[in-house]
């Protein structure tokens, strides 16, 4: 399950929607961003204020029409174009006046999952008058949590004992496998609970969110621009905990089957258009980030090859490049020419440093696939990519889990210049960059398998400080995590890994 950030649930829920009706409660999003069909959801988890609420008590609808709530053959096909209302009704009784949080969750059956959080208030205990409604909405901005202020966020403190001292130049340094003052920090993904745990409240605004990136030692913010592809997902939970519960249960995207399976379904799914992804929140987020600060733009979850074979399922895709090739050509042809022109827009969005692209090609063992089914039909789209993002003078990263070894040199042929996270199970970073430490800058890579996530504090430092000591002196190397930092990270752990990084960065490196 996927925690949406608080730059695109802005684009997404309507603030001051949350209000008291006759038969318990309701509120709405809104979306401004890209549309998307949906012929369902299911998995829905729904808490206000901690309190879990069963899906029987929940209703929606879509532009007035209802969406399916239930596991099973889907529902009628609605749109969630843009300027379209997704109403919430919750039956029960009414929520208290004052401000609540509310947690969503859901898998629907087109795009996969997400974790939606967001406050709200209620500006009256009652279901109020026609007239009260319009007089709440005039003042629920303020009864929600007040006008926030406007202008960048104040880069003030420290970590590890060391001041906060946000500078995209530093990373821009390492991309250019220089050695900067000191090691940059460098994540793709942080779940949404670790980042509260470390600022100590909950993250309910864009400005929450930059104040994390900054206060956690982070010279850039990543900001995504939503891409919305076919995929499957199954959910498991331990026992006492519903499936879909993202601090209990786990979803994981299925292998074995996908939603498209002919010529005709890829013609006939509603694709997202690139003109229609929404750029927004690049603007917006650059507009909060202390001088020296930028962003990094996000071609993720998954780009060219992960979107083709999730729309599918591996294991059908796999068998479709010999039993059914013009579906996969099609495919590509589709999503990879859309991350092209994404890639076009990206480019002009203001305060952007550099561009991630996350798709992995790669288990522990090596390649998904064949090299040459990569090299046929997914890094012609990765040079066409790089190619605009040289024109730009923007630095290119890449992100795959698994051994990608043998396609090293390919990605550098596309103009990649840096590689993030060398999996430590699957490759030895320090070979990496002795091998390939002239072409790219290397990101990684603190274990999550156990140091992050089962380990101690001290594990932690000692493996950090290691990973600088060797890592660090010549430049071209980012300290970060060994995949990106989940929900199920020792929070503790992670603390230590920013703070140590911060201690013992410094050039020159003296550990």
């Amino acid at each position: 399950m996927v925690y949406i950030p608080a730059f695109l649930i802005n684009k997404v829920y309507e603030k001051g929607s949350l209000e008291n009706t006759g038969e318990g409660f309701r509120f709405c999003f809104l979306n401004t961003m890209t549309p998307v069909r949906i012929s369902g959801m299911r998995d829905v988890l729904l808490e206000v204020d901690g309190d879990r609420y069963p899906v029987e008590r929940v209703r929606m609808a879509l532009g007035g029409r209802p969406v399916t709530l239930e596991p099973g053959a889907p529902g009628e096909m609605v749109e969630f174009g843009k300027g379209t209302r997704l109403s919430v009704d919750v039956l029960g009784d009414g929520l208290e006046a004052g401000r609540h949080t509310i947690k969503i969750s859901f898998i629907t059956n087109e795009y996969g999952g997400a974790t939606l959080k967001v406050v709200d208030a209620i500006p009256g205990g009652k279901p109020p008058s026609l007239v009260g409604r319009i007089a709440g909405r005039i003042s629920h901005d303020d009864e929600a949590g007040g006008s926030l202020p406007a202008g960048p966020v104040t880069a003030e403190g420290e970590l590890g004992g060391v001041p906060l001292d946000p500078d995209f130049t530093r990373l821009a340094a390492a991309l250019r496998r220089e050695e900067p003052d000191r090691v940059p920090l460098f994540e793709a993904d942080i779940a949404l609970p670790v980042q509260e745990w470390f600022l100590g409240r909950e993250i309910t605004e864009t400005r929450d969110e930059v104040e994390f990136f900054i206060r956690a030692g982070y010279d850039y913010v990543p900001v995504l621009a939503p891409f919305f592809a076919p995929r499957l997902m199954r959910t498991a939970s331990r026992e006492g905990v519903q499936a879909g519960d993202c601090e209990g249960g786990r979803t994981w995207l299925v292998e074995s089957e996908g939603l498209i399976k002919s010529l005709e379904d890829a013609e006939e799914f509603p694709w997202p258009r690139a003109g229609d992804v929404d750029f927004s929140s690049f603007e917006e987020v650059a507009g909060m980030l202390p001088p020296g600060m930028k962003t990094i733009g996000m071609l993720s979850p998954a780009a060219v090859f992960g979107n083709v074979s999730q729309s599918m399922g591996l294991e059908n895709f796999s068998y479709a490049i010999y039993d059914d090739l013009p579906l996969v050509e099609r495919l590509f042809e589709i999503v990879g020419s859309t991350y092209v022109e994404i890639a076009r827009r990206m480019v002009e969005a203001p305060g952007l440093g550099a561009v991630l692209m996350s798709d992995d090609l790669a288990h522990t063992g090596g390649c998904l696939v064949s090299p040459a089914v990569y090299r046929t039909y997914v890094f012609p789209f990765y040079r066409r990519i790089g190619d605009i993002l040289e024109a730009a003078g923007l630095p290119f990263i890449f992100h795959s889990d698994g051994d990608i070894t043998e396609v090293l040199d390919d990605l550098s042929d596309c103009g990649i210049k840096a590689i993030h996270p060398i999996e430590p199970q699957a490759m030895d970073i320090v070979e990496v960059k002795k091998r390939f430490g002239d072409r790219f800058c290397i990101f990684g890579n603190i274990d999550l398998d156990h140091t992050l996530t089962r380990g101690s504090v001290p594990e932690v430092v000692e493996q950090v400080k290691e990973r600088i000591r060797v890592l660090a002196p010549g430049g071209g190397y980012g300290l970060s995590a060994s995949n990106s930092i989940p929900d199920y990270v020792k929070p503790e752990n992670y603390r230590a890994m920013v703070e140590t990084a911060f201690r013992y960065g410094r050039y020159p490196i003296s550990v």
